[in-house]
């Protein structure tokens, strides 16, 4: 029963925004208000640079730092440690292309 475990996992991962990303290096904020332990970020459509992913909640911010072009299909996981209560996210990105930020 593979398939049924692969559809759990996949049942587990929130979609909180997709974004489409211009040319110029923009920050987009993404509010969340959840428990958090997992995030992914998944490239849609064309290609997209993600420079910096800020995790802010409970009084506090926490830098990622992605430095990273993802192509159209291409995805990256980052693990916090545990769940904590995530307000928002504010992603710093380039273009052009469209991209999903998932959580867990």
């Amino acid at each position: 029963m593979i398939g049924g475990a692969a559809s759990a996992m996949a049942a587990d991962w929130h979609t909180v925004a997709e974004i489409t990303a211009s040319a110029k290096t923009e920050a987009s904020e993404i509010g969340v208000g959840r428990d958090v332990r997992e995030i992914q970020i998944e490239c849609r459509e064309g290609a997209v640079v993600i420079n910096t992913l800020w995790v802010r909640g409970g009084g506090g911010k926490r830098e990622i730092r992605v430095a990273r072009l993802f192509n159209k299909g291409e995805k990256q996981q980052f693990d916090l440690g545990g769940s904590q209560t995530v307000a928002s996210f504010r992603i710093s990105n380039r273009g052009p292309g469209v991209f999903r930020v998932l959580v867990k």
